[in-house]
Formats: structure tokens, sequence, C-alpha cells
């Protein structure tokens, strides 16, 4: 803080302090008079007043560090804090979110941070509201949810100037007297993305699932679950995928569309993280299905269906009505039984398997049985770089055992 003379009407004795921040004060003048601060902000003047240096100093406080922060938004209320952070126009074009994020920030802001911030000014936003909003979810997966969703609005807020504290996002969630699941134990040295062995069905567990679907549409859901296999393909890549995006001669499939239910609507847009790439499927599966050959007769049955007007798409895998299908539905019309039948539920084992699962199939496939490059099968598989890949499916102790016997022979 520096200290000047003061000018014009004020007497030479009066001296007229400005703060590091830009606050210009003003002292008294004589006994009984006031105490006056001007500062400009948001690119407006203003101004405040007080009887006293200590009771004007206290009312500055706040002023000093909103200008300190640079944030002429703190003044706001919660509510236009959570509008600027669901608003597409804060984001670049190529970075903004997909429907589905949208909608389930959308869901968390309404549901858990509105209630507790939305009547609030910015300025006035303390941890211990974050920490509410977190700890009103109901399980620890969803206080997870919120807690992303907090510390990414927290850093909206500060560069947009609502906020001025990172320690906002500072929270967890407790369970206080709630059931909280135990944390799933991991491999000592292994990332959390690792994808142990066991959460990867065989060759022959692929097989089961297809026999015991293909009963149901005779062998199209057979091919559903092998194509999903031996792609790598996601499941709302499956569903949207058309003929056109086939080529039989490379069996070369082109992912470049995802079909995503919000709020009980479909819609069909990018793939995930807006990257379409390429994949390719193999003349037969390890365990000799012939997943060429009944790709090929699918592509021929689905131009005729489409000339007869009952899949007006095109669709390689449609659901009964022409469409496409919703996740919810084909579980249980169609995965709920087979998995029962394959094994893959029911045991004495739980094993835990999912449709995502044969993702992990043709990632694991592609690696220790095609015996392909760690870089292809991460663009094959379509994810966001190499080092996923590895955390997912090579990890990082692979052989210790065996350096650790060779080092104490």
């Amino acid at each position: 803080m520096s200290e000047v003379e003061g000018a014009g009407a004020a007497p030479a004795s009066r001296v007229v302090i400005e703060t590091a921040e830009g606050i210009t004060v003003y002292p008294a003048r004589w006994h009984g008079d006031r105490w006056r601060a001007v500062w400009y902000e948001d690119g407006r003047r203003r101004q405040c007043q007080a009887a006293s240096e200590a009771k004007l100093a206290a009312g500055l406080e706040k002023v000093a560090l909103r200008l300190a922060a640079e944030a002429p938004n703190m003044l706001r209320s919660g509510n236009e804090l959570i509008a600027h952070y669901l608003s597409p126009d804060r984001q670049p074009v190529e970075k903004q979110w997909s429907r589905k994020h949208a909608e389930t920030q959308r869901y968390l802001c309404a549901r858990y941070l509105r209630p507790v911030i939305g009547h609030l000014v910015c300025q006035d936003i303390r941890v211990a509201h974050m920490q509410a909003a977190v700890n009103a979810a109901p399980t620890a997966g969803e206080g997870r949810r919120v807690r992303a969703m907090i510390s990414a609005l927290t850093g909206a807020g500060i560069a947009g100037g609502y906020l001025a504290s990172p320690r906002l996002k500072e929270v967890h969630w407790q369970a206080r007297g709630r059931q909280a699941v135990p944390p799933r134990a991991v491999l000592a040295g292994e990332s959390l993305l690792f994808v142990d062995p066991g959460e990867i069905p065989a060759g022959e567990d692929v097989a089961r699932l297809g026999q015991a679907v293909a009963a149901l549409r005779q062998g199209l859901y057979e091919l559903m679950v092998h194509f999903a296999a031996y792609t790598g393909l996601r499941w709302g890549e499956l569903t949207a995928l058309t003929t056109g995006q086939i080529s039989q001669a490379s069996r070369v499939v082109t992912v470049d569309r995802k079909v995503v239910e919000v709020r009980g609507h479909l819609f069909v847009e990018a793939p995930k993280n807006r990257k379409w790439r390429r994949t390719i499927y193999p003349r037969a599966t390890p365990g000799g299905w012939p997943l060429a050959e009944m790709a090929a007769a699918r592509i021929k049955e689905v131009r005729q269906e489409q000339a007869a007007g009952r899949n007006p798409l095109g669709l390689m895998f449609p659901a009964p009505a022409g469409g496409y299908w919703r996740a919810s539905n084909f579980s249980r019309r169609v995965l709920k039984a087979a998995y029962l039948a394959a094994g893959w539920r029911g045991t004495s084992e739980i094993r835990g398997w999912t449709w995502h699962s044969l993702r992990h199939v043709f990632c694991t496939t592609a690696l220790n049985i095609w015996r392909m490059d760690v870089s292809d099968v991460s663009r094959l598989a379509g994810h966001a770089n190499i080092r996923i890949t590895l955390e997912m499916y090579v990890g990082s102790t692979v052989g210790t055992l065996d350096r650790a016997r060779a080092a104490t022979d």
C-alpha cells in the first residue's frame, strides 16, 4: 500500500491511501467526518463509506479479494455461476461436451448443487456448502460424480471471475451413517485402469454367450456378440452400425457414429471424444466361428430388409421394430436370460461380466493372440492414447515374479 498527498479539495495535511488492489481511501477530514473508499470494478466506479477506519477496512476485505483475484462476477448469484458452468458458449467448439455428459452435468447441478448455493452470492460460497452438496448424494459412487462436477465447476468459476478459491473443490463424500461400499482391492503397482484377466471372458465364454442368444433371432444376436467381441465396438457404436460402414473386401469397419440415450430419447452423434476411427474383424474368431462369412450374409439380408421397408436405416443390428436398440430393452429382452444360460450369471462364482466385457476381449485378443502392436490396438479400440491401453491390458507388473526369481536364484 502506498501513501500519497491528497490533491484538489483535500487539505495538504490529509493523506490519501492507494492500495495495491486499486482502492483509493480518503480518510476523515475532521472529527465526526466519514472515511470513504473509491474503486473501479467491472468497468464501473464504486464507493463505500464508514464511520471509522476499522469499519471501512472490514467492509473493504471482500472488495480487495475480488480485485486481487480479478473476479468481477463474485457478486453474482450461485444460480448465475451454475448457468455459466453449463453454458456451451463457455467452451471452444472442439471441446464442447457430448449431449449425454451435458445432460448429466445439468442433472447433478439441479439435484445437488443448486439447492445449496443457488441463492448465495458467489463470494459467500464456502467449502462447507460444496461439502453439503456432495454429502447429499445417496451413495459413494454418486458422491464421486458430484465431487467431479464441483471440481470442474470451481475451475470454470475461477476462470470466469465468479470464484477465487480453488479450495472449494477439496471435498469428498462422507457416509455419515450410510453404508459405504468398501474400496476395490487392486494389484500392487498397477494403475486403477488395469483390467484383471479374471474380468475378461475367454473365447469359449464368448462362444457360450453367442449360443445362448442364437435361439432368440435366428443367429442375428450371435453375430452381434461375436462382432462386438472381435471389433472392439462400444454398445452405442454397435447399435448405430450400418452396412455402409463395413467394407467386406478389407474387413474394415468405419466407426463414425454412435447412438446415445438422453432422458428417454435416442440421438445419433459422433463417437466418444468426437474421434472417428477404423477397426477390423477377423475372418474367423479364435474359436473358429466364421465371423466374416456371417457378416457378409447379414449385409445381404439387411439390403433385402431395406428394400422391403423393414429396416430403413440399413442397421446391422436393429431392434425388432427396425430402429435403434435401447440398452435397457436389450438387457431385459435378450441378455438377462442369455447371461444365465451361458453361465455369466447365477453361478456360485460371481464373474461380473457385462456386455462391455466383450470390448476387453477384443483388446486382449489383439494383443495376446493376434500379436498386434499396442499402438495399433490403441487406435483400433479408440483409446485416447497408448498409455491407457498399456495401463488397462499390459500393466506394470508383467514379469515381476520372473525377474525377482532370477535375481534370488
